[in-house]
This record gives C-alpha cells, sequence and structure tokens, in this order.
C-alpha cells in the first residue's frame, strides 16, 4: 500500500490510480527501488548530478517527487535550478552502481544522499553579509 493508504498518483490534479509499492501512477512513474516503512511503501529514485568537479547520486521518493514537483520532469527542472548539470533519472542498477565511480576528473560530492532543500553553495556565506551590514552602516553613519 501506498503512503497513508494514497490510491491515486501523488502529482497534485492527476486523480489516476496507483498500484503496488507506487505512489505515481503509470504516466508519471519513474524506475527506483521499491520500500516498505511502516504500513507504506514508495518508490526510491535515484538521480545522476555533477556540480563543479563533483558528481553524485541523490535520492528522492516518489510521493514527494509527485507531490512537491509535479514528476520527474520537475525535480530533474528543480536540481537544474539549484545548479547541478548532467542531471539524469538512473534507470537501472547497472546505472547506479556505474555512477556510484565518478568519472575522469570528478570526486564525489559531499552532497550525495537524500535530495536537499539547499545545497551550501546555495546558502550565503555570513562573512559576505557581514561585509554587506558594516558597509551599509558605514553608508548611514
Amino acid at each position: 500500500m501506498a503512503i497513508d493508504g494514497n490510491t491515486t498518483c501523488a502529482v497534485p490534479g492527476c486523480g489516476a490510480l496507483i498500484s503496488g509499492p507506487n505512489n505515481l501512477c503509470n504516466e508519471h512513474r519513474l524506475p527506483g527501488m521499491g520500500v516498505r516503512v511502516g504500513g507504506s511503501t514508495m518508490v526510491i529514485t535515484a538521480w545522476y548530478a555533477e556540480h563543479g568537479d563533483e558528481a553524485g547520486v541523490i535520492l528522492l521518493n516518489d510521493w514527494a517527487m509527485g507531490a512537491h514537483f509535479g514528476g520527474g520532469a520537475g525535480f530533474e527542472g528543480n536540481l537544474r535550478e539549484q545548479g547541478f548539470v548532467n542531471v539524469g533519472n538512473l534507470a537501472t542498477p547497472e546505472e547506479v552502481e556505474a555512477a556510484k565511480k565518478p568519472g575522469r576528473g570528478k570526486k564525489v560530492g559531499d552532497w550525495a544522499g537524500p535530495w536537499k532543500t539547499q545545497y551550501p553553495w546555495e546558502i550565503g556565506s555570513p562573512i559576505s553579509v557581514d561585509q554587506e551590514e558594516i558597509s551599509s552602516e558605514k553608508d548611514n553613519a
């Protein structure tokens, strides 16, 4: 049974029926690993992404992908907005294994793992904020 006994797709406005461990309908569903947590099930999707000289795998459950991003395309777009490039859903166990070994010139990103709403490069440096506040105070003195 899907999360909280849901019977329809997690994408807002979709309403199509779901089956198995999925929280997304046939139209919105992506490959992943089915898991059970208590009485709920979900599919964990894996995404390859790069940022600068780093590469890694980002994980997100299918309910969150549907409810918050409207499906895979929306999540991929969000990752790009967060500064990632070469983003793609990993469809097979072989693709996941290959993504664990970064290509030439890349290292494993310390950001790899569950998706985060904010990554280190999106957070303003406290030093730059303090410098802006100091400059502003000098201008107002």
